[in-house]
């Protein structure tokens, strides 16, 4: 037994020796290099790719006619498109992808940007290099550490590399409608650190600021247009605008519109009150209208009918102002209950009733298709069906 023991413990260095080279080997095959054993540097941050516009790229079609006569046109292709690059950088955002320059990156068990891993392909790791995609969780804000972390078998490197704050998205904005003062909210992404709001290119001041929600307030002057917000990432434009088109009343009677020189305002004993302060929704006043007998009616006219008056007032053209449906809030007040009937009129076509609720607004789209498309606007009007006496309020009458 002891000659047995003996002859063991001589051969089981060389079987560890054996051992440790075989699995050596294996690695290196696999990895295709072998790793350095030093501690990692980091020389620095490359590109991999970046978007360009090729101007020159030429698109070629040929459409034929009912005679088979073909007609060729050209066009230059704009269209953005990816292709390599190598660029040296010390700032980037998430999610885009980036070459890390290095000495003894072989072994590199992981990598982080502000404290946060990042994922790395190990079948493009070299002793030399490393393809990695940053975070879209790591921290861009202006007080983040700056901070690429690589950390191998036999150590850690580091490098400054600053995150830049992903561009901001704008998903919805509500009211969609609101007279200047009002508050808005904004919904979104990455909204941190917003700089300016702007309605069309008019600024909003900044009530409160998150990084998915804004609230703003109206400015001033504004009846209709797109929201833009801005951010140390860039700038969204919202899809949907802001408002109206044109406006009939919000906090008033625009100019040459009922009693603001349009004429007249109602019929069949209606009492109307322009500047009502009571049951108000967006605006800061809104119309009153007591109907005293069955088909009594708010009818407001602009002073420029072309079947009745003649004007110095421009027409209020459907195509010019690319006008699509009418708009306006009703509320249900005194003597109201939910569903009486209203009669809705454009240019003097009663083609459609609504339905309003009692104690609260509701919001009436219709498109003016449904008025047989008129191409000028110069009469709006809501009809009661009821007999007993009750009173609507109004809070805005628009297009869009």
């Amino acid at each position: 037994m002891k000659n047995i023991y003996k002859f063991n413990s001589y051969l089981l260095p060389a079987i560890l020796l054996v051992t440790a080279l075989f699995s050596c080997t294996k690695k290196d095959a696999y990895l295709g290099f072998t790793p350095g054993t030093g501690a990692p540097t980091i020389t620095g941050v490359h590109t991999v790719y970046k978007t360009v516009v090729d101007s020159s790229a030429i698109t070629t079609s040929i459409v034929y006619n009912s005679s088979g006569v073909p007609t060729t046109t050209t066009s230059h292709n704009y269209n953005p498109h990816v292709v390599p690059s190598d660029s040296l950088v010390t700032s980037g955002g998430g999610g885009n992808q980036y070459r890390i320059a290095g000495t003894n990156l072989g072994s590199t068990t992981s990598v982080t940007f502000n404290g946060v891993a990042a994922y790395f392909n190990p079948a493009l790791l070299s002793d030399n290099s490393i393809i990695v995609t940053v975070p879209t969780t790591a921290s861009f804000n202006p007080t983040q550490a700056a901070t690429l972390t690589v950390t191998t078998l036999h150590g850690t490197a580091t490098f400054k590399f600053t995150i830049l704050q992903p561009p901001p998205t704008i998903t919805s904005f509500s009211p969609l409608a609101a007279a200047s003062g009002s508050t808005i909210t904004i919904n979104g992404t990455v909204f941190d650190n917003a700089t300016s709001v702007k309605f069309g290119t008019v600024a909003a001041t900044i009530v409160s600021n998150t990084s998915t929600q804004l609230t703003v307030l109206v400015p001033a002057g504004v009846v209709q247009a797109f929201i833009s917000v801005t951010t140390p990432g860039g700038t969204a434009i919202s899809t949907q605008s802001f408002g109206f088109k044109y406006l009939i009343y919000l906090s008033g009677l625009t100019k040459g519109w009922g009693g603001n020189g349009g004429g007249y305002s109602g019929y069949s004993g209606t009492v109307i009150n322009f500047n009502n302060t009571t049951n108000l929704g967006i605006g800061k006043t809104s119309i009153s209208a007591g109907y005293t007998q069955q088909y009594g009616a708010l009818q407001i006219g602009y002073d420029n009918n072309p079947n009745t008056t003649t004007s110095t007032l421009p027409p209020v053209s459907v195509s010019a102002l690319g006008l699509n449906a009418v708009e306006f809030s009703v509320y249900g007040g005194a003597g109201s209950a939910t569903g009486d009937q209203l009669q809705v009129a454009v240019n003097g076509q009663y083609k459609i009733v609504v339905k309003i609720t009692a104690g609260a607004y509701t919001t009436f789209t219709i498109p003016l298709s449904t008025f047989g498309n008129p191409s000028t606007i110069y009469e709006f009007v809501l009809q009661t069906f009821q007999s007993s006496n009750e009173t609507i309020y109004v809070d805005y009458v628009g297009f869009i």
